[in-house]
C-alpha cells in the first residue's frame, strides 16, 4: 500500500518586502485524493490567523460545531476560529492560499477582523468584481509562483493608511503572532501606552479576539509545537503554562475534538497541521 505522504504535495512561499508585515507566507495543496482508499478529511484546528484561499481544483465540503456548514466557495476568506472544522471530499483537488496575521484585514481592508470570526466571504462579496477578476486569475494561473504575484499585487494595492497610525501597537502585535508569546493585558497594554479599555478594543478590532481566546489559541499553538516530541503531556502541559493536567486536557479537547494523547500518536508532526490527514 502506498503511503498517504505520498498523495500529499504540500509548499509554502515567503511573501517579499513589506507584504511581510500582513502576510505570513504563501501555501499550496494538491491531494490525489482517489489514489486513496476512501474520502480525503482534513480537520483544521483553531487559529488566530485568516486565510485567503483560492480552489483551483475540486471543492470539499464543511462541518463545524460553530454552525458552518455547506461546501467551499471557489476563492475568498476564511477567518479566525476558536474551534476545528472538517474539511471532506472523495476528489483530487488542489488550493492555493495565503496565510494572513491577523491585523491584516484591518489594514488592507480596513474593516475590524472580528466581524470575519468563525466566518467564511467569498471574494467577489468582499471586493466586488475586482474580487472575481483575481479569482479567475489566480485560478488559471499556470504556477504557483504566478499566484504569488497576482495574490501579492493584489493585497499591495489594498494596502491601508490607517498603519501609519498603529505602527507601535502593530509590531508589538506581530511580535506575539510571531513567536507565540503570551502576554497578561496590562504587560501588552503598557507596551502599547494605552489604557487597559482603549487596549481591549483596538485588540478585537486587529484580532477578531477578546485578549482572553486569543492569548488561550497562543497557547494552543505552543502545545502543537511540543506534543510529540518524546515529552510527556505532564510536562507539556506545564510548559505551556497549564496550572494542572486535567484543565489541559478539558482545553485541548474543546479546541481540536481530540484527547492530548490520541494527538501525540497520530500527529506527531504538528508544528504545521494543514496537509494532515483526520484520524478520526
Amino acid at each position: 500500500m502506498k503511503s498517504v505522504c505520498n498523495m500529499i504535495n504540500y509548499k509554502t512561499y515567503q511573501p517579499d518586502g513589506c507584504l511581510a508585515e500582513y502576510v505570513r507566507y504563501f501555501w499550496s495543496l494538491e491531494v490525489e485524493v482517489e489514489r486513496m482508499n476512501g474520502p480525503f478529511v482534513h480537520r483544521a484546528l483553531p487559529d488566530n490567523c485568516i486565510e485567503l484561499i483560492f480552489y483551483c481544483r475540486g471543492k470539499l465540503s464543511i462541518s463545524s460545531s460553530d454552525g458552518m456548514e455547506g461546501s467551499t466557495f471557489h476563492s475568498g476568506v476564511f477567518g479566525q476560529a476558536k474551534k476545528f472544522r472538517q474539511f471532506k471530499t472523495n476528489q483530487n483537488f488542489r488550493l492555493f492560499g495565503a496565510y494572513l496575521y491577523p491585523h491584516a484585514f484591518m489594514l488592507l481592508f480596513n474593516l475590524p477582523a472580528s466581524e470575519l470570526l468563525n466566518l467564511k466571504v467569498d471574494s467577489e462579496t468582499l471586493w466586488g468584481d475586482n474580487g472575481r477578476v483575481l479569482e479567475e486569475r489566480v485560478i488559471t494561473a499556470e504556477t504557483d509562483l504566478k499566484r504569488v504575484q497576482l495574490v501579492s499585487d493584489f493585497l499591495f494595492k489594498r494596502i491601508s493608511i490607517t498603519k501609519n497610525h498603529e505602527n507601535g501597537f502593530i509590531e508589538n502585535f506581530k511580535s506575539v503572532v510571531d513567536n507565540n508569546r503570551v502576554l497578561s493585558i496590562e504587560t501588552f497594554a503598557d507596551r502599547c501606552n494605552l489604557s487597559r479599555r482603549q487596549f481591549e478594543r483596538k485588540f478585537k478590532d486587529f484580532s477578531g479576539f477578546s485578549p482572553k481566546d486569543f492569548f488561550s489559541i497562543v497557547r494552543f499553538k505552543n502545545v502543537l509545537k511540543e506534543i510529540g516530541h518524546g515529552k510527556s503531556l505532564a510536562q507539556v502541559a506545564v510548559n505551556v503554562g497549564y496550572f494542572d493536567q486535567s484543565h489541559f486536557t478539558n482545553e485541548f479537547k474543546k479546541l481540536t475534538g481530540y484527547s492530548p494523547r490520541e494527538f501525540a500518536i497520530n500527529q506527531f508532526k504538528a508544528a504545521d497541521t494543514r496537509a494532515t490527514v483526520d484520524f478520526k
